[in-house]
């Protein structure tokens, strides 16, 4: 009983040590959650196309897979505190001048500066999470970081909910979101990791050392961001769409992160993580599939968006929690740098070719994209085992 007593202890000692990351997420998680569908629906009321909407949210992951690529050095060069405060400044002040500048190109460039900043923070915080917990918490931490980015990112579409989308208000109240989430991280100062001279040598090397790893990453990549890109503009284009929906349904599939996590981890455990993977693919992308055709029925689509992006970006956490468990030392930086590079590249393309499909297909554009890369991912994991 001691022995047990003194494991707990431990275990909560080393968690507790974690929360300000926990905080730091959060806070992210309700400026990231509150900018996308914010900018979405702004970009649509002054009359913009599905497809241009799909490539200005979605470029942004031109700047994280910058930022993911130099993250390395950057953090040699400065430190991981440093990298993150740099990171989140540029992203919020950018974020701010997006709102009062005009033109599509000028649009482009500034959401490209934005993911920027935003992965540097991004970068850091998880390879920071990763060398900071021992094997035998690593699953319960990543869930915990994934929870309270969840939490944040629900609770962001509640300040335009309050402020609307036609003043730049919420703009200005997003970007101080950012520079807050990331004091926190100042507590940490002194439990900073080294950092080795070891680079990245190829952006994609995951598909390679990892591609199982890899695989489930970019599943929720083509997804997740999609959905919550795209899913807003489309509420406002159906006729018969209860029309807060696109204020709830992110809310929704964030607090399904929130509650499903844990679960679906104590689950992995049991099962494997082959089968979790396996049935969440399924289950998960089934349930966002129908949430377009529901539109009309606000408890039923809820409790779609609900499940279904709860349980599909489990996918993320899984593939997170198996990253920092194989990769050490000074290689787990360069490892989630790969990582969150070949998440943002699927989330680039997932959003410009669930763009186009809406744009061909109003009604069944986004539901085909969900089933095709769920498919895809079932068919490419079937031949790799």
């Amino acid at each position: 009983m001691p022995s047990t007593f003194n494991k707990l202890e431990l275990n909560l000692q080393e968690m507790s040590g974690l929360i300000p990351i926990f905080v730091s997420s959060f806070g992210l998680g309700m400026a990231f959650g509150g900018y996308i569908p914010l900018m979405a629906l702004w970009l649509e009321s002054i009359e913009i196309s599905f497809s241009s909407i799909g490539l200005i949210t979605g470029v942004s992951s031109i700047g994280v897979i910058i930022s993911a690529f130099l993250g390395p050095r950057i953090v040699e060069k400065i430190g991981y505190l440093n990298g993150a405060l740099f990171g989140i400044i540029l992203a919020s002040v950018v974020g701010i001048i997006f709102r009062f500048c005009d033109g599509i190109f000028l649009w482009i460039a500034l959401r490209i500066l934005s993911g920027l900043g935003f992965g540097m923070h991004w970068v850091i915080s998880e390879s920071w999470l990763g060398q900071l917990v021992s094997d035998k918490n690593r699953t319960k931490a990543m869930s915990l970081y994934v929870v309270s980015m969840s939490l944040g990112f629900s609770a962001g579409p509640l300040i335009i909910w309050i402020t609307g989308i036609s003043s730049p208000t919420p703009f200005i109240l997003l970007g101080c979101l950012q520079v807050l989430s990331v004091l926190p991280l100042k507590l940490l100062k002194n439990a900073q990791p080294s950092h080795g001279k070891e680079m990245l040598k190829s952006p994609f090397f995951l598909l390679r050392s990892g591609p199982k790893i890899a695989a489930g990453c970019i599943l929720v990549g083509i997804i997740d961001l999609s959905l919550i890109s795209l899913i807003p503009a489309l509420v406002q284009k159906t006729p018969s769409a209860i029309l807060v929906l696109s204020f709830l349904i992110p809310i929704a599939g964030g607090l399904g992160n929130v509650a499903l996590q844990y679960p679906l981890a104590i689950l992995a455990e049991k099962i494997g993580n082959a089968r979790t993977a396996y049935y969440v693919t399924i289950i998960g992308v089934s349930l966002c599939a129908m949430v377009p055709f529901f539109l009309n029925l606000m408890i039923f689509s809820l409790f779609l968006a609900f499940f279904g992006s709860g349980i599909i970006y489990f996918m993320y956490t899984l593939s997170l929690s198996m990253l920092s468990e194989r990769f050490k030392g000074s290689q787990l930086i360069s490892a989630n740098a790969s990582f969150i590079i070949l998440f943002e590249t699927s989330s680039l393309l997932g959003r410009i070719i669930a763009g186009l499909l809406l744009d061909k297909w109003l009604n069944y554009g986004l539901s085909t994209f969900l089933i095709s890369a769920g498919a895809i991912y079932l068919i490419t994991t079937k031949l790799r085992s």
